[in-house]
């Protein structure tokens, strides 16, 4: 019988642990978003696009107004940084909402010239591609912020009104006498259900919206991570 003992080189151990490393990552669909986040994000998303509309709308038409006279040109570079740091924030606000980690490598330029002057580090900051796509980027979020929140508001909505109908409709029936189930659907279907089956009902149909609703929130916050080229880590999703 063979006795003899194997060992391990220590450099062999390392390289062993290090696929092992990589294999821990989250895998892809792992990172869940928070709901009530995003919730939050896409009802103050309305006014700040607003804002970002109309700051870009007013800036660039005065600087273009303005270009005959001299303080148009430093305006215009003045309002393209505005909206680079717009653009910026944005990316780091959905990151932080969906816990996605800071990128390793900075894709920004951060020159510095010394003894530069003011109009000389405006043009070394500005990149006509980069600017071409904020004004896309800052007027798709105009639109996309009234859409998401519309959706938004309509599938929560739904599902707290049908999980709530219950206690709504003794609150109405015991106080003011109203009956809001009179015309209801086991009603327009001649469904004979007691009206404890139809409570239950009505709350398994809320909680069945909510789940929707927790997909169709996550579905346009990704949309909105891809929308502003937010992307995951080797590109994991959540």
């Amino acid at each position: 019988m063979n006795n003899k003992v194997y060992t391990m080189p220590i450099g062999a151990q390392e390289s062993v642990q290090i696929p092992a490393q990589s294999q821990s990552k989250p895998r892809k669909g792992g990172t869940n978003p928070k709901v009530f986040r995003s919730i939050m994000y896409f009802i103050i998303s309305v006014p700040l696009t607003i804002v970002y509309f109309v700051f870009m709308v007013t800036g660039l038409a005065l600087s273009i107004g303005l270009t005959p006279v001299f303080i148009g040109i430093p305006l215009f570079f003045a309002v393209a940084k505005g909206m680079d740091y717009i653009v910026q924030f944005e990316q780091e606000l959905v990151r932080s909402l969906l816990d996605i980690p800071e990128p390793s490598e900075e894709h920004r330029s951060n020159m510095q010239v010394e003894g530069a002057g003011f109009m000389q580090r405006m043009k070394l900051g500005f990149h006509a591609g980069k600017f071409a796509r904020n004004i896309m980027l800052i007027m798709g979020r105009f639109v996309s912020s009234i859409v998401f929140f519309s959706l938004m508001i309509t599938v929560v909505a739904a599902a707290l009104g049908l999980i709530t109908l219950p206690v709504l409709h003794q609150v109405f029936l015991q106080t003011m006498d109203l009956n809001i189930l009179e015309n209801s659907v086991f009603a327009l279907f001649q469904i004979d259900w007691t009206l404890s089956q139809q409570y239950i009902s009505y709350v398994v149909a809320g909680f069945v919206v909510a789940l929707i609703a927790n997909w169709v929130i996550r579905k346009l916050m990704d949309i909105q991570r891809r929308m502003l080229f937010v992307s995951y880590d080797e590109g994991q999703q959540y």
